[in-house]
């Protein structure tokens, strides 16, 4: 797999994920980039940069490119020897401190949503979007139960996945029909009414079924007015969807499988975490939004981003 997604440099797609491992490279490629001070690594592209490139092209004695395009494109060439350096024991990465740690620490959460909108600029997410994914990142980051980055990477991911990059609580499209799960249920609200729920997907991760619903109800300590199982519309309430996926991904409420199972210590395994929710449905898709999310995420730890 390539370090990179898509091009970088002059007339590229430039996604910031991509732009700040390269920034990285050519930092530690002084001999043949013309670099006298090292680039600012912030993942925006600049004349300065593009003229480190070219300088690169031209001089390496692997490329000694006599019509430099500026470009590093996924498995060309420049790429290839810029890569070289990390062979070097004098190699020193230039990304912030700690961004190796799996430590979430309180990461810079503006700045991430502006790196976010630009890694991922379709579909546009507008200003109800873009503060709907602070308002969640936030969540995330002070829940006290969640320390490891990766997890948050993969509920993020998560998110963006079952909510259709809406990052709010949503409705599943059709309502579950044809499903077993969206088979109306008599519910006894009180001595006086009874109600027919259907419980389809709500909320951040889509919970189904009546029994967990119920089950969310114990393990979150919900009732009357805020039970899910007599108001099963409740799911789509912000704070409640956010308790529901951090307890259900944690603790393996949805398909008896937790975050733990696969992201834990030296394990970790974006692919296989899928199965927390769905089977493997969506598996490598959700895994590449976690690992962009997760570069992002480590990136904006403790450290300043220009919006």
């Amino acid at each position: 797999m390539s370090l990179i997604a898509k091009d970088v440099g002059d007339k590229a797609a430039n996604l910031p994920v991509d732009v700040i491992r390269i920034q990285d490279l050519l930092n530690n490629n002084f001999r043949f980039t013309g670099l006298k001070a090292a680039l600012a690594v912030d993942g925006t592209v600049g004349p300065l940069m593009i003229e480190a490139i070219k300088t690169f092209q031209q001089t390496h004695p692997g490329i000694k490119s006599k019509r430099p395009d500026g470009r590093v494109s996924p498995g060309g060439p420049t790429l290839k020897r810029l890569q070289q350096c990390r062979k070097d024991p004098d190699f020193r990465s230039t990304l912030p401190r700690g961004f190796d740690a799996n430590t979430l620490a309180r990461p810079n959460i503006d700045g991430f949503v502006a790196l976010y909108v630009r890694q991922y600029p379709r579909p546009v997410l507008g200003a109800s979007g873009t503060l709907a994914l602070h308002d969640l990142v936030a969540r995330i980051v002070a829940d006290t139960d969640v320390t490891d980055l990766r997890w948050a990477a993969y509920m993020l991911a998560t998110v963006k996945h079952e909510c259709a990059d809406t990052w709010e609580p949503i409705e599943e499209y059709g309502r579950g029909a044809g499903k077993d799960y969206a088979t109306a249920v008599a519910v006894k609200i009180d001595a006086k009414r009874t109600v027919n729920n259907v419980y389809y997907g709500r909320g951040y991760v889509q919970l189904t079924w009546d029994h967990r619903y119920k089950a969310m109800d114990t393990a979150l300590g919900l009732s009357g007015d805020a039970s899910l199982y007599l108001h099963p519309e409740n799911a789509l309430v912000a704070d409640t969807a956010y308790r529901i996926m951090s307890y259900g991904m944690r603790n393996g409420s949805f398909t008896g499988l937790g975050l733990p199972r696969f992201i834990s210590g030296a394990k970790s395994s974006y692919f296989y975490a899928r199965q927390i929710i769905l089977s493997l449905d969506r598996a490598a898709l959700i895994q590449g939004y976690a690992e962009n999310i997760d570069f992002l995420l480590r990136f904006c730890k403790g450290v300043p981003v220009a919006r």
